[in-house]
Order: C-alpha cells, then sequence, then structure tokens
C-alpha cells in the first residue's frame, strides 16, 4: 500500500478556499505555494489573515510569523499554534475523509429535515474535533448521516463497532480509513492466496 500524501487540515482548506475562490481544490497541498501557485494576491493575503484571527478567536498582535507565509505548510502550521496546537490530542483524521464527511453532513440537514435550517452550518466553522451534539442537529438527521455515510463510502456499520466513533467528525473519518485499510489488507491478502494456490496446482 503506497503511503498517504499529508493532509492539509480542511478547515486551513477552507479558509484558503474563501479567501482565493478561484483556486482549485485538488492544488491545496502541503507544499503549494500561497502566491505562486494558488493566486494569493496582497488583498487576498490580507482577507486570508482576518478569517484565520477570526477562526481561531486571536488577534492581528498574535499573528507573528504571519509575514513568512509561502506555502500552505506554513499556513496549516500557523493555524496550529494559534489554535493551541495538538501535542497530546488523538492521530489526525485523513483530510480526503474529514472534507468529505464535513461535505456529506452539510447535505444532508437539509435534505433531512425537508426545510433549510434558520442558522445554517459553516462548513468553514465547523470544528471536526467538537462533539456532534454540540451542533444541536435532530437525531433523525445524525441517523440519516450514518446511513448516508455507509454509501457515499461503501462500508456497512458493524455492530461492535465503539461508541466513541460516533462522537465527532474526526473520530468517524479515522473510523472509516481503518475500515477501509482492514478491507484492502484483506482483498489484498485473499488475491495473494489466490494467486498462489494456482500457482502451486498440479
Amino acid at each position: 500500500m503506497s503511503p498517504r500524501t499529508p493532509a492539509v487540515d480542511p478547515r486551513v482548506a477552507a479558509l484558503i478556499t474563501e479567501a482565493v475562490p478561484w483556486a482549485d481544490p485538488a492544488a491545496i497541498t502541503p507544499t503549494a505555494r500561497l502566491r505562486e501557485d494558488l493566486g494569493l494576491d496582497s488583498l487576498a493575503r490580507v482577507a486570508l489573515l482576518a478569517r484565520l484571527a477570526e477562526a481561531t478567536d486571536t488577534g492581528d498582535d498574535d499573528l507573528t510569523g504571519s509575514t513568512a507565509l509561502t506555502t500552505v505548510a506554513d499556513l496549516q502550521a500557523l493555524h496550529e499554534r494559534l489554535s493551541g496546537g495538538t501535542r497530546g490530542a488523538p492521530a489526525a483524521a485523513p483530510a480526503d475523509t474529514l472534507g468529505r464527511l464535513v461535505r456529506l453532513l452539510a447535505r444532508t440537514v437539509p435534505d433531512s429535515l425537508g426545510t433549510p435550517l434558520d442558522n445554517p452550518l459553516d462548513i468553514a466553522r465547523i470544528d471536526p474535533d467538537a462533539p456532534l451534539r454540540e451542533l444541536g442537529l435532530p437525531s433523525m438527521v445524525l441517523v440519516d448521516l450514518l446511513v448516508r455515510i455507509e454509501r457515499e463510502f461503501a462500508f456497512t456499520w458493524d455492530e461492535d463497532t465503539p461508541p466513541q466513533t460516533f462522537g465527532t467528525l474526526s473520530a468517524l473519518a479515522r473510523h472509516i480509513d481503518e475500515v477501509r485499510e482492514t478491507r484492502e489488507v484483506r482483498e489484498t491478502t485473499e488475491v495473494g492466496k489466490t494467486r498462489e494456490a494456482r500457482e502451486t496446482a498440479p
């Protein structure tokens, strides 16, 4: 199995796409240069830093090192520092899975309720590590989300799934990737056994 490409925090990716709406989301990688590759001009840079300060609840005086921002990785490191870092936190959820989950949740809410919320979910402000119950969503919406997750990621929830898996979006994303990795390993092993049986057959 090939190693994963380093992930970009979906919150950081959302900040970039808000400040630079013309940037290609697929181009937002850790090594992408903010100005040369994503088109972040001086005005967009000001908007980006303002959104960063707002998202991390910090003031302009706290944006030390912002002038040295060159790549997405630099921005992500600053976001992590302003957010209090991740020491002692659970392993980060893969950004691709987490991003798909956030978008799936945003689609699920109005579909389940049959009407838009009075206060629509702001994808850029969803904290993937915050308890899902803090979103204040009806239980029917969360149940619908779990059903849609099965369809989106092509797997079935196991009855033995630990309860903490359903606590946050990050926990859901980690579980989904663990299930998919286990399935890939099992399928690879089965293919290998089948090939070996054919080669050794008389």
